[in-house]
């Protein structure tokens, strides 16, 4: 696979410079200070913290005049800690492909006379009466709205009467053939937001809570007017992030009562950060029936947005354009990762020659000091594997121990020994973490692209204990400006089928990630590929990934091109017709767009038609065109 690499996301002045100059027209006002004033009586006031006027060039949208518009503010956290996490709506969004604008509450009065649109509210806004006004009436004359985390006193609206706040549940799913419901297959385990009582709107999902806590509605929809609306009432922004970047690790985890996961060992890692519960959010494997965690959860909240906005697009008529995942229509794409604890340099070259037999490229963490013998970088190099490094603060000597200035120090070290200019991931030995975000922002500051470190230790906890199976970049949401941080962190399954677990589970997470459309990721370690039946497992995992439709890259691969994805923007001339600006080349890209009505469509691109076919996803019919993006590409559906 050729090689693209991306300067980083794009900003806001850059891409409002780049369509301005290439359609000479502009749909967007000028950035102003969010109003907060005249709030209706009993109302807590919000205070925006340093930098509201300023949110949407550090969390820019990626289209102009597109009809999906997504509001958000910036919080004082000292008001609501979870609100700092709302803007990562904007990375939820942007990984699936959407092309969205951004606002803030104070540039509402922008879309006075825009009926066509879908309004997202990532977070429970406090919104001052005129805004709501303009939002209610939106809805009224035919428009959509969908909240994410509470009503932004919008109650009328949405159907309901009333939200009490909400601290941990459970989403059960009461309606299982809607649209934004159907096929869930995972415990949908949330944290904050709220539960509503359903008035005028039907509940298509209830909240269970436990004993202590609020009873009520998770997902209701109601017809308002001539529009829509849809509120997803718990924080699903929050619950994503929270289940992704976990708490700081202090201390042990809490290890599980069955003794299936003694995180209690000593050892600081990823999964001692893990939010999830034992009991309700793992699954029974096969042939063993062992729990683990089988359904990633933070992979269908993020699809319960994303159904939510295809639901009121199609019934709005609107043909929304996504920008699919992966190359040629892939449904997902595997990574096969080796980290060479031990370094013995006779396992290395065993670990090759079964690669070789089938035909996979892998990524190759290596392990301070000493590590493989040149000659084998050379090879690996040649071979076009990728070689990664494996940072060592478990073993406690005087260069492989928790601090910035080892992991600079290892990193400097593998890219002298291996002849390397640059290394673009990590995986650290034990997944050994610390704190929070801290590690992240070391690879940060050294170049290192992608992190693969966040995964299980124990058999307890294989699966998806920190997220889910789709790349995401984490955010810095610790500082007092939230800012994304530029690691791609790629979530690890497990280690060594056979060795760890049965060889049979890596079937079972093979489906689960085909089901989600993500990175399927792998550990084999060199040390036990000699064992009996490890070398056979591998094989069966790479060719079964195949013959499902997945293919298996580097974690470098993976990196660039998420990247090059991420660089293609967009302006809407009109409802069907609309301009892709592509900064890299983004070759055998897969377009998608969401069908509307029973008419019959067609693609044209660049005033050629296209040859469609059609995709089913989330349960919605789309049109999917493979093509090679470059440049600015027109397009309009006829």
């Amino acid at each position: 696979m050729k090689k693209y690499w991306l300067r980083g996301y794009t900003t806001r002045r850059s891409f409002i410079g780049k369509t301005a100059a290439a359609g000479g027209y502009l749909f967007m006002q000028g950035l102003r200070g969010t109003v907060l004033s005249a709030l209706p009586a009993g109302t807590r006031t919000l205070e925006p913290i340093p930098g509201e006027a300023d949110l949407t060039d550090d969390f820019p949208g990626i289209a102009v005049n597109s009809p999906v518009i997504v509001v958000t503010q910036s919080v004082s956290r000292d008001i609501d800690p979870r609100a700092v996490t709302w803007t990562y709506i904007r990375e939820i969004l942007h990984h699936a492909g959407l092309f969205f604008e951004i606002l803030i509450p104070s540039q509402l009065s922008s879309l006075a006379n825009r009926t066509d649109s879908i309004v997202v509210l990532a977070g429970d806004l406090q919104l001052t009466p005129d805004q709501q006004g303009i939002l209610a009436s939106l809805v009224e004359n035919g428009g959509s709205l969908i909240g994410i985390g509470g009503t932004s006193g919008l109650e009328r609206v949405f159907g309901v009467d009333g939200q009490r706040p909400l601290a941990e549940g459970w989403i059960k799913v009461s309606t299982e053939d809607h649209a934004v419901t159907q096929g869930l297959r995972s415990s949908l385990h949330v944290f904050g937001g709220h539960a509503v009582t359903a008035g005028t709107a039907t509940s298509l999902a209830e909240l269970d809570t436990g004993r202590q806590g609020p009873k009520g509605s998770a997902i209701v929809e109601n017809r308002f007017g001539e529009g829509q609306a849809i509120l997803l009432a718990p924080d699903l922004i929050f619950s994503i992030v929270h289940i992704q970047q976990g708490v700081p690790v202090l201390q042990d985890g809490k290890p599980a009562p069955d003794g299936s996961a003694p995180l209690n060992d000593g050892e600081l890692k990823a999964e001692d950060g893990c939010v999830l519960d034992w009991q309700r959010d793992r699954i029974l494997m096969q042939p063993d029936g062992e729990p683990a965690f089988l359904e990633p959860i933070s992979d269908e909240l993020r699809e319960i947005i994303l159904r939510s906005v295809f639901h009121v697009a199609s019934q709005q008529g609107i043909t929304l354009p996504i920008l699919w995942y992966w190359p040629r229509g892939l449904k997902a794409v595997g990574l096969i990762s080796h980290d060479s604890d031990g370094n013995d340099p006779a396992m290395a070259p065993a670990m090759l020659d079964v690669l070789n037999r089938c035909n996979v490229k892998s990524t190759w963490c290596i392990l301070y000091p000493g590590g493989y013998p040149k000659e084998f970088y050379r090879t690996l190099k040649k071979q076009e594997f990728e070689i990664a490094l494996h940072y060592d603060a478990r073993s406690g000597g005087e260069h492989t121990s928790w601090s910035k200035e080892n992991f600079i120090l290892q990193h400097r070290w593998l890219k002298e020994e291996a002849g390397l200019e640059h290394i673009v991931s990590n995986k650290n030995h034990y997944t050994r973490w610390e704190n929070r975000l801290d590690y992240l922002r070391w690879c940060e500051e050294v170049g290192i692209n992608s992190d693969q470190t966040r995964g299980p230790s124990k058999k307890g906890t294989i699966g998806f204990p920190l997220g889910g199976s789709q790349p995401y970049f984490p955010i810095d949401d610790e500082i007092e400006s939230p800012r994304m941080l530029n690691v791609l962190e790629i979530n690890l399954i497990t280690q060594d089928l056979v060795v760890v677990c049965p060889a049979e589970y890596g079937r079972q997470f093979v489906d689960s990630v085909l089901r989600h459309h993500g990175v399927a990721h792998f550990l084999f370690h060199p040390a036990h590929i000699q064992k009996p039946h490890v070398a056979e497992a591998l094989c069966d995992l790479v060719e079964y990934g195949r013959a499902k439709g997945l293919e298996w890259w580097t974690s470098e691969q993976i990196y660039q091109w998420e990247m090059s994805r991420r660089s293609v923007t967009a302006r809407f001339n009109s409802s069907d017709m609309f301009t892709l600006y592509v900064e890299n080349l983004l070759p055998e890209a897969t377009l998608l767009f969401l069908k509307s009505g029973h008419e019959p469509q067609s693609v044209h691109i660049n005033g050629q038609p296209a040859s469609c076919k059609t995709w089913k996803l989330y349960g919605f019919e789309f049109n999917a065109v493979n093509m090679d993006l470059e440049g600015e590409v027109k397009l309009q559906i006829v």
